[in-house]
């Protein structure tokens, strides 16, 4: 299966939790579906499906997939064509990370994030720790946007530091 076949398919499932949870609210000790796209330094993309379940004073649990690829300019013609942005480095991980909250405000709260992953780059395996802030601000209707500050070292990776931003949505299930 191809990356962009992959990427159409997790677009659905989205869309479709999206049509399942509209109806949901956010409370002490529920769940959040959250799905977030960044950029990392360098060259690269990442993209994060993850489950939150939110505990007391706003500490959470994230149960995540993640999915990273990483483009480069392409030896025969110069240039970012489609064979090098999605066939260069491509990586996916399954991990946990706790989010303890360090700041809380009416609408809006930040937390850290700490976590750890195991993945592959399709040809062996790879770990990686995640440390960050994240930033969350809280709509009316329990939908949460957030923009997160990720730094992440890999291990067995061909890029050991990964730093960037990524943008997202959550949105609370029951």
């Amino acid at each position: 299966m191809t990356m962009e076949k992959t990427m159409k398919i997790i677009l659905l499932l989205v869309l479709a939790c999206t049509g399942c949870a509209t109806n949901a609210h956010a409370q002490r000790n529920s769940g959040r579906l959250s799905l977030g796209a960044g950029l990392i330094y360098k060259n690269g993309m990442d993209v994060t499906l993850a489950y939150e379940h939110e505990m007391d004073y706003r500490h959470a649990w994230e149960f995540f997939v993640d999915g990273y690829l990483q483009w480069a300019e392409c030896a025969s013609c110069g240039h970012i064509c489609p064979d090098s942005f999605w066939r260069n480095y491509r990586t996916y991980g399954f991990g946990v990370a706790y989010k303890p909250c360090v700041t809380r405000g009416r609408n809006h709260y930040g937390s850290l994030r700490i976590g750890a992953s195991a993945g592959s780059d399709t040809k062996k395996f790879l770990g990686g720790l995640h440390l960050g802030y994240e930033h969350n601000y809280v709509l009316r209707s329990g939908w949460t946007l957030y923009w997160q500050v990720k730094s992440d070292v890999m291990i067995k990776g061909a890029d050991v530091l990964r730093a960037g931003v990524v943008l997202g949505v959550k949105l609370p299930v029951k």
